[in-house]
C-alpha cells in the first residue's frame, strides 16, 4: 500500500477506495474469456464499492449502516485484507482483527482444540502463541468437554462461540466487526457486547457494521450510511442514523426488510432462566388522577410504572428505557435510566417515570419498555404495553410537538437585501 496517505495520527486511512466484481451471464462465458486471455470480454463490471474516503484516529469507532447490498461488508472485507481494492488505497496502522464470517476457517473433522491452533496459525500466530492463549479461549467459549470433540458434532451456537473466542483472543489495535449480534442466543450476544465494548473502553479503533441503529448509536462515535456502494452520509452517528431512518421511512414501500426491527431474544440453556433480569409488568397512568390510562390530551401528565426483577445485580447491572413510536415508527421521544445516570439498585422494584405536561400533539403511539444491561447496549427484553397510547389535541395545531412560543410586535429596521446569485456580498449596487 503506498505510503502517501500514511500518518501516525490515524489508525485507519481510506482514500478513493473502490471495488469492482466481474458478473458473467453464464459459466461458459468465463471460460471463453479466459481462452482469449481477456481480449474477448464476456463480463460486465459491477461496482460494489465506489469513492469511499475517511480517516479514523486511535480510540475512535465508526459504524456502517445501509440496506443489504449497499457495500458495507465489501468495505470491511477490503479493510480486513480479505479482498483487494480495484481502485484507491488504504492503510491500517497497527494490528487488526476481523469478526466477519465466524467459523469460516474451521475444519469439521478437527476437534475444537485443534481448530484453535489452526485458526491462529492462519491469523499469523505461532503454535506456541496459540497454546499460551488456549486456556483463555476455552474459558470464553464455555464448551466444556466438547472442546476435544470434532467440530462437526457442534451446534451452530457452539461453533459460533468458539469462532468468536478465537477472534477476540488477539488484542488488536483495530477491530472490524460485521453483524455478529444478529446470531447466537441471548447469553452469547451479551458476551459479544461486553467484549466489543471492552475494546472501545480500552481505546481501540472499531469499525462496526449492523442493521441495529440503536447499537450503532451506542457503540460508535461516527457513522457512514452506505447506499449503492457509495457513502450517502458521513458524520456523527446520531445524525447519520437519523438521515438513514428518514430515507427508509420515505421509501418504506420499496424496502424488503425492516432494518430497525429487533429480533426478540430468547433465553437458552447457556444462562439459567431464573437468573435473567425480567420486566414483570409495565403500565401507564394519568399523572394527575393516578388512574391507569392509555388516552391522554396534550398538556396532561403521564406516569409510567415498570415492575422489574434482577436476581443477580452485582453480576448483571441493568437499566430501563422507553420511547414513543409514532405509527410510521418514527421515534418522537426516548428516555433511559442509563441516559440520566440513574442506577437501579436491589433485586426488584418499581421504577416510575413521570412526564409532566406532555407536548406531543394528536397521534397514536406505541410505547415499549426495554430492559438493557447497565451500559444501555445489550437488550435483555422488550416489553410491549397492552394498548396503543392515544394523544389528542383540543386545538388545531399541526406537527408533532407543541413548542413553547410567544408572539410580539417590535420595532426593528428592515435589513439590507440579500446579494443576488453570483454577486459578492460587498458589491456596490447589489439589488
Amino acid at each position: 500500500m503506498p505510503a502517501a496517505i500514511h500518518s501516525p495520527t490515524y489508525s485507519v486511512e481510506v482514500e478513493g477506495l473502490a471495488k469492482a466484481f466481474r458478473a458473467y451471464t453464464r459459466p461458459l462465458d468465463r471460460v471463453l474469456e479466459s481462452c482469449t486471455l481477456g481480449r474477448w470480454k464476456r463480463h460486465r463490471e459491477f461496482w460494489a464499492l465506489r469513492d469511499v474516503d475517511f480517516k479514523l484516529k486511535p480510540g475512535s469507532s465508526l459504524g456502517l449502516v445501509g440496506a443489504n447490498g449497499a457495500g458495507k461488508s465489501t468495505l470491511l472485507k477490503v479493510l480486513a485484507g480479505i479482498t483487494p481494492p480495484s481502485k484507491g488505497r488504504y492503510r491500517i496502522n497497527g494490528t487488526v482483527a476481523s469478526l466477519l464470517e465466524l467459523g469460516a476457517g474451521f475444519h469439521l473433522d478437527f476437534t475444537g482444540r485443534m481448530n484453535i491452533v489452526s485458526n491462529g496459525v492462519m491469523m499469523g500466530f505461532t503454535r506456541r502463541e496459540m497454546d499460551d492463549r488456549m486456556d483463555e479461549i476455552i474459558e470464553f467459549a464455555e464448551l466444556g468437554e466438547y472442546i476435544d470433540q470434532p467440530v462437526r458434532t457442534y451446534s451452530s451456537g457452539m461453533g459460533l462461540r468458539l469462532a468468536f473466542a478465537i477472534a477476540c483472543s488477539v488484542d488488536p489495535d483495530v477491530l472490524i466487526v460485521d453483524e455478529v449480534f444478529a446470531v447466537g442466543d441471548m447469553y452469547f450476544q451479551k458476551k459479544c457486547v461486553d467484549k466489543i465494548y471492552s475494546f472501545k473502553q480500552r481505546g481501540k479503533t472499531i469499525l462496526f457494521c449492523s442493521h441495529s441503529l440503536y447499537d450503532i448509536r451506542q457503540l460508535c462515535d461516527d457513522a457512514i450510511w452506505m447506499r449503492d456502494g457509495a457513502p450517502a452520509a458521513i458524520g456523527d452517528s446520531v445524525f447519520v442514523t437519523n438521515e438513514y431512518t428518514a430515507f427508509q421511512r420515505d421509501h418504506i414501500a420499496e424496502r424488503d426488510e425492516d432494518v430497525t426491527a429487533d429480533v426478540p431474544m430468547v433465553a437458552t440453556e447457556a444462562m439459567d432462566p431464573t437468573q435473567i433480569p425480567r420486566v414483570l409488568d409495565a403500565r401507564l397512568y394519568n399523572g394527575e388522577t393516578g388512574e391507569e390510562s392509555y388516552q391522554f390530551t396534550t398538556g396532561d401528565s403521564i406516569e409510567l410504572r415498570v415492575w422489574w426483577r434482577n436476581p443477580n445485580p452485582s453480576a448483571t447491572p441493568i437499566s430501563i428505557g422507553t420511547a414513543f413510536f409514532r405509527q410510521d415508527m418514527t421515534i418522537t421521544a426516548g428516555m433511559g435510566t442509563h441516559f440520566s445516570n440513574y442506577a437501579l439498585e436491589g433485586t426488584e422494584g418499581c421504577l416510575v417515570l413521570r412526564l409532566p405536561d406532555i407536548v406531543m400533539l394528536s397521534g397514536q403511539y406505541v410505547v415499549p419498555v426495554i430492559l438493557f444491561d447497565g451500559g444501555g447496549v445489550h437488550r435483555y427484553e422488550e416489553f410491549a404495553l397492552s394498548d396503543n397510547v392515544v394523544i389528542r389535541t383540543e386545538t388545531k395545531e399541526v406537527g408533532m410537538f407543541r413548542m413553547e412560543h410567544r408572539w410580539s410586535s417590535e420595532d426593528h429596521p428592515l435589513p439590507a437585501p440579500r446579494p443576488k446569485d453570483g454577486a459578492k456580498s460587498g458589491d456596490e449596487g447589489a439589488a
